[in-house]
């Protein structure tokens, strides 16, 4: 959901008349250590999707520990760049899934009840064979089931997929902070008070 919003938000962007070269005013440095730590993230997301093999597998072994570097990397890229208004809900969405992930064994509960409907099999064979390090069903024993992945965009959705309640906040985020950045700060985000 992140492609989608942040290459949404570049066409409404230049359609508002935002310019990119606004994006010269971000702090580069840091910026980039924010898109380090979800880079990451996302890398391994995939790599969890996939069937382990060879190299694959000592990488996602120690899926806990990479994901951890990421949201310390994402959240000093969050806490470097708090003038951008919008990315306080970066924060709250980022916080939201670290909570779920940390609080239930280092696994993000996923509703299995999705799975069919985003056109993934080997998904749920191995979330089911206990096979990933990084999703756990959702049952009775998972707690704040809430901010696990449950929000399914299924076909026609181009891109279908389960994504978190945090998922959704932090895409709204980065969506509001490119308007931000490329239109300036009496648009879009102009009436925004956290």
């Amino acid at each position: 959901m992140l492609i989608e919003a942040i290459i949404l938000s570049l066409i409404i962007g230049l359609i508002r008349g935002g310019k990119f070269r606004r994006f010269k005013s971000v702090n580069h440095k840091t910026m980039w250590v924010l898109i380090l730590g979800i880079l990451i993230q996302y890398i391994l997301v995939f790599l969890n999707k996939i069937e382990a093999i060879g190299k694959v597998n000592q990488i996602i072994s120690h899926t806990k520990e990479i994901m951890i570097i990421s949201y310390i990397l994402i959240l000093i890229g969050i806490f470097t760049n708090l003038k951008f208004r919008s990315l306080w809900a970066a924060l709250l969405g980022y916080i939201m899934n670290f909570l779920v992930f940390s609080i239930n064994n280092w696994k993000i509960p996923i509703l299995i009840e999705g799975i069919p409907f985003i056109n993934s099999p080997k998904l749920e064979e191995i979330i089911e064979t206990g096979s990933t390090y990084l999703y756990t069903p959702i049952t009775e024993g998972v707690k704040y089931p809430i901010l696990g992945d449950i929000i399914v965009f299924a076909k026609p959705y181009p891109i279908s997929r389960i994504i978190s309640l945090g998922d959704l906040i932090i895409s709204f985020s980065i969506f509001a902070l490119i308007q931000e950045i490329m239109v300036g700060e009496d648009s879009f985000m102009g009436g925004y008070i956290l």
